[in-house]
């Protein structure tokens, strides 16, 4: 009882304290435990998706060819009238568009992928209903994809893999700094489980979600995502997603034709950026999104009918290109009808992410790329090495996390002979991206959030929770060499510790901060996006030459 009370009067900023030093092998057990439900619940996503998907296919056949399974025939199969057949669909994905639309009003944090939400959340911009939007997400992905639009199934485990952890931390009652965390390590659980890649959900979480190192968020990233994987693979199998092997590795020779790839799919992504901003615009115009939603929904049931190879989000057809099914002409209709659909898919704010569909296009562009090559003699059985080089330089270009993709990749490849060309291209790609000034993806896509809704709806209460997080003073940059009082943090937050070769600082105006110094800031919750951006300032950016 004595404990209790002692709890509930001590301030918010000792209690951070006394957690903080205590708290990083305790949340490897907590990653652990949100390992295993995201793993769990994951696994039930993505056997939810395989069913969408192959109701779909059942849907498609029946519109194109009134089909139906079943029946006293031979063939096991009924038939109906096709002009028949053909309405029937249509009122089918009528029907799965309204309610897309009724889970979006239910909890419009569904929307798009959900990395930026999650961001948001980490930020201290949002304070999303957990339960709510696992159910809704789950939910609502699969009738959109189901419904054939191209959209992937990764952002949203990633931010299904956020709710478990926030939802681990709210049902124990955790500091908001160990929220946190919890919620970046449920994150890159979510990525785990999804394809199957657990070092690559633990490196997103520090290189998209955290943008730090940080041995905490580390240690539990690796927990969790390993677990949720181990979990996933019990349940829907260990193989890669990309199950295909990369028979002959690219020569040395060929790597003339890496660097080309690169600048070509840095080219590709500043392009996909600028046309999911397009898209996004060209949506706003609609004034429901019940008129969004229904239009994509339109425009997969002219699909079904004219080309129905560009429906879902075509994971099926990286294997397929690789594998030298798709001619020159073929790939270069594919790359056009894939790169308009899926943006415009994403772009219309139906629940469903980007990374799979990306992949997809960098396959395609991959497999073109080989075969333009192929009509000056260059040997096709490159061409699934070219496949899985220009999916890296793709994420890299796009998400700008060109570490993630090349782990990312080769997880779900399990082709460790690409390890070069995909580190070159992926260096390449992200460069020139970044040098033509267009902003990361979901960079671009969380500013536009914060400008049609800034901090929305955060209970008060919350914002006045304290947070401790991290951050490293880079070599070079402003504060290296500077005391604390230039550091010019917004009142309320505060150094509270420095920690340089290991021995702790307790800092004060005066202390002169190093390259390499470890700092420990408390702020208000309501402050973290501020800070955390003067500290990208300040701390992370080199101004010293």
């Amino acid at each position: 009882m004595s404990d209790n009370k002692e709890q509930t009067t001590k301030s918010a900023a000792v209690r951070n304290l006394r957690r903080k030093r205590s708290y990083k092998y305790v949340l490897v057990g907590e990653g652990v435990a949100i390992g295993l439900v995201t793993g769990v619940l994951i696994s039930i996503f993505r056997l939810m998706l395989i069913a969408a998907d192959s109701l779909r296919n059942k849907l498609a056949d029946f519109a194109r060819l009134g089909l139906l399974p079943g029946g006293n025939s031979e063939t096991g199969q009924v038939t109906i009238p096709q002009p028949l057949a053909a309405v029937i669909t249509a009122v089918i994905l009528a029907a799965v568009a309204v309610l897309v639309v009724l889970l979006l009003r239910a909890e419009p944090d569904i929307g798009g992928s959900g990395i930026p939400q999650v961001e948001a959340e980490v930020r201290g911009q949002k304070d999303m209903c957990w339960w709510r939007v696992i159910v809704c997400k789950m939910t609502g992905c699969a009738l959109a994809i189901g419904g054939g639009l191209a959209l992937g199934r990764e952002g949203p485990s990633i931010q299904l893999g956020a709710m478990v952890g926030k939802g681990f931390a709210r049902l124990n009652h955790r500091l908001l700094t160990e929220e946190r965390l919890l919620i970046t390590c449920g994150a890159g659980s979510g990525l785990s489980a999804a394809f199957g890649a657990p070092l690559a959900g633990a490196i997103f979480s520090l290189e998209e979600l955290h943008r730090n190192f940080s041995a905490e968020v580390l240690l539990s990233s690796m927990a969790a995502s390993v677990t949720s994987q181990f979990v996933a693979g019990l349940i829907v199998g260990t193989t890669p997603v990309f199950g295909f092997d990369v028979d002959h590795g690219l020569p040395l020779k060929y790597y003339w034709a890496v660097v080309l790839l690169g600048v070509i799919t840095g080219a590709c992504g500043i392009f996909y950026n600028k046309t999911i901003a397009f898209m996004q615009r060209l949506f706003d115009r609609f004034n429901k999104p019940l008129y969004r939603i229904l239009a994509m929904f339109a425009v997969s049931y002219i699909l079904i009918f004219v080309y129905p190879t560009a429906l879902g989000s075509g994971g099926s057809l990286v294997g397929e290109i690789s594998h030298g099914k798709y001619a020159l002409a073929a790939l270069a209709v594919l790359l056009l009808v894939k790169f308009v659909f899926s943006t415009a898919s994403f772009g219309s704010g139906a629940p469903g992410g980007i990374f799979l569909p990306l992949l997809v296009l960098g396959a395609v562009t991959g497999g073109l790329f080989s075969r333009l090559l192929g009509v000056f003699g260059l040997d096709q059985n490159y061409i699934t090495a070219f496949v899985v080089i220009a999916m890296a330089g793709y994420f890299a270009a796009i998400v700008r996390a060109p570490v993630t993709g090349v782990v990312l990749i080769t997880e779900m490849t399990g082709d460790f002979t690409s390890l070069l060309p995909l580190v070159m291209v992926s260096l390449i790609a992200c460069v020139i991206a970044d040098r033509s000034g267009t902003e990361p993806i979901y960079t671009q896509l969380l500013k536009r959030s914060e400008q049609k809704t800034r901090y929305p709806a955060v209970d008060a209460r919350t914002r006045d929770r304290k947070t401790i997080f991290e951050a490293d003073v880079h070599t070079g940059s402003y504060m290296d060499g500077r005391p604390v009082v230039d550091f010019g943090l917004p009142i309320g937050a505060l150094i509270v510790s420095v920690v340089r070769g290991g021995a702790e600082i307790i800092p004060d105006g005066h202390t002169i901060l190093r390259a390499g110094d470890e700092l420990e800031i408390l702020t208000r919750e309501q402050d973290v996006a501020d800070v955390e951006s003067l500290v990208d300032a300040r701390c992370h950016t080199v101004v010293k030459m």
